[in-house]
């Protein structure tokens, strides 16, 4: 009997409604400005809110004045907007020459 039970769950779609997906939002920046740019970022995934994962940096190889600053969060797909608009922001910064954000896989929300 339980088997069954556990058959069809397993077996049942899991909704939109219960996913998130893990984004990364990726800026290059001058070296100089790291901790502005951190905390631009960092300023930026509390306010909207968003589930703020990590943040990275790495030096940019063959470009000693620029790093690479990594912002990881999982979020709502219906809330990619707010992502857009962070990255909208951060293009704005002059140190800043490059932003992108990527997805993965959307994956179930665990309780």
């Amino acid at each position: 009997m339980l088997r069954g039970v556990s058959q069809t769950i397993n077996a049942t779609p899991v909704s939109n409604a219960d996913l998130v997906r893990e984004y990364q939002i990726t800026v290059i920046c001058l070296a100089a400005d790291e901790v502005h740019i951190r905390t631009l970022l960092s300023n930026s995934m509390y306010a909207k809110p968003l589930s703020f994962q990590s943040l990275t940096s790495e030096d940019v190889p063959d470009q000693p004045d620029r790093l690479k600053v990594t912002a990881t969060l999982k979020l709502h797909p219906k809330d990619q907007q707010k992502l857009e608009q962070i990255a909208s922001r951060m293009s704005m910064e002059k140190s800043i020459s490059s932003v992108s954000w990527t997805a993965k896989e959307a994956e179930p929300m665990m309780e």
